[in-house]
């Protein structure tokens, strides 16, 4: 009978074992793509940002100014395109609240 629960114990052990390693690992895992994420967003928000400023000046036939009020803040973008205006209100007030309260219907834009 022994014979038999030692190498179930030696098997428990190694499962127990590697199980452990793959949550470490897990975790690394998990830092690591949060950080990529993180620099892909700042990479994304940039190019939004560099692409903007040339559309800007490229269109003035028409511009957008949008804003949304949340809690007493008010969030304000603008843009010769209605919808890049309306995202930067809602990436604006969801850097602040919840994305429940961000929503692009609540945004309210102006056409000049």
């Amino acid at each position: 009978m022994f014979k038999k629960i030692l190498p179930l114990l030696a098997l428990c052990l190694v499962v127990t074992t590697q199980a452990h390693a793959a949550s470490n690992n897990t975790d690394q895992r998990i830092k690591e793509l949060e950080y990529q994420i993180r620099l892909l967003t700042q990479r994304v928000d940039s190019l939004e940002r560099e692409l903007d400023h040339k559309q800007d000046y490229e269109r003035h036939d028409r511009m957008y100014q949008c804003k949304m009020s949340i809690f007493g803040e008010t969030y304000k973008g603008r843009s010769s395109s209605r919808g890049k205006a309306i995202a930067k209100v809602v990436n604006q007030c969801i850097s602040d609240h919840d994305e429940m309260f961000c929503r692009p219907e609540a945004v309210s834009c102006k056409n000049y």
